[in-house]
């Protein structure tokens, strides 16, 4: 009992680093472009946060389980081209099909949950590392979205799917008074998650896995079940994200969400989740993809170039993994 105090210190100290810093990178960049703080850009901060976030809710289960899911990127951008495609207005659009907009949101989070529930096999029952297993089913989700889409637009192979629907553009640009829909939704998922793990038998179960499959094997629990649970909820929610995007943009690209796993990874390794498992929580993820909303808003208002934001995010990355090494290395 001692020892799980002192990691959950630890912890808090990283994030109360974290929001610290958060409170300052917010107001550097306000001294820079006053117009960071304007209402616009706060709305694009929350449609960012929101969007990441309900993606990094789903990272946070796998990771919590030991694991983590490489192809949550891939699985965004085949949501996008599965929903966008079913609707059958698209231009160019050459499918039959043609379904009403809450039947391809049905079908594109139900394609996206199997593709999850496919990788918790590979790693429970086939025993292959999570790293290995996600790693392939990211090739696998991305050439599923090419075959999709083309199937869809039948002109030059890899054509983004671009359509118009008012119930994406809800989804995606719509407001519930001042209050973004995607806000509403990540709230939503949030708020859901936390009660699953922190007031529930099997949210408890899903930390016992992570911290150790074969003492809560002997505890009585049944880490196939919770680790295929984990997966398919994240894929679901990295479909749902997918989703918002695609009715941000009104068009599903080929090349959607390409390395944004590495953002939901770092949003929870910034908010204290252990990457070992066991520990940490929707909590902090909160905080680490408040940090990376800010972040990518300002240094787009400062124009940095992309290549610069690819090296900050992977030292920061690196950062927060070893941040995470010490504490564990303090625990023990």
């Amino acid at each position: 009992m001692m020892e799980r105090e002192g990691s959950r210190k630890k912890h808090f100290n990283q994030q109360k680093l974290i929001f610290v810093l958060l409170i300052v990178m917010f107001f550097g960049f306000t001294a820079i472009r006053p117009e960071f703080a304007s209402p616009r850009s706060i709305d694009n901060i929350l449609r960012t946060l929101s969007m990441y976030g309900i993606a990094s809710m789903g990272m946070t289960l796998v990771i919590l389980t030991g694991g983590t899911d490489l192809s949550a990127g891939s699985v965004m951008a085949l949501s996008g081209v599965v929903g966008a495609g079913l609707l059958g207005n698209a231009i160019s659009a050459a499918n039959p099909v043609k379904l009403p907009f809450a039947l391809t949101v049905a079908a594109a989070l139900t394609a996206c949950g199997f593709i999850g529930l496919i990788n918790g096999l590979c790693i429970a029952k086939l025993k292959i590392a999570p790293f290995v297993a996600t790693l392939a089913m990211m090739s696998i989700a991305r050439s599923l979205v090419y075959v999709t889409a083309d199937s869809v637009v039948q002109g030059v192979s890899g054509s983004p799917i671009t359509f118009m629907d008012d119930g994406y553009s809800m989804l995606g640009q719509g407001h519930i008074g001042p209050v973004p829909v995607q806000l509403l939704l990540f709230l939503a998922v949030f708020l859901l998650l936390y009660a699953f793990l922190k007031y529930t038998r099997t949210g408890r179960a899903v930390y016992a896995v992570g911290g150790n499959q074969e003492i809560a094997r002997l505890a009585g629990i049944k880490p196939m079940r919770v680790i295929l649970l984990c997966y398919t909820l994240c894929g679901v929610l990295a479909g749902l994200s997918g989703l918002i995007l695609v009715g941000r943009l009104s068009s599903a690209s080929t090349v959607a969400a390409k390395g944004y796993e590495l953002d939901f990874i770092t949003a929870v390794a910034l908010g204290g989740t252990g990457m070992r498992g066991g520990s940490g929580g929707v909590a902090g993820t909160l905080l680490g993809v408040s940090f990376l909303a800010v972040m990518n808003n300002g240094l787009d208002m400062v124009n940095m170039p992309s290549f610069y934001q690819y090296l900050i995010k992977g030292t920061i990355l690196v950062l927060a993994v070893y941040a995470d090494k010490m504490l564990q290395k303090e625990k023990n």
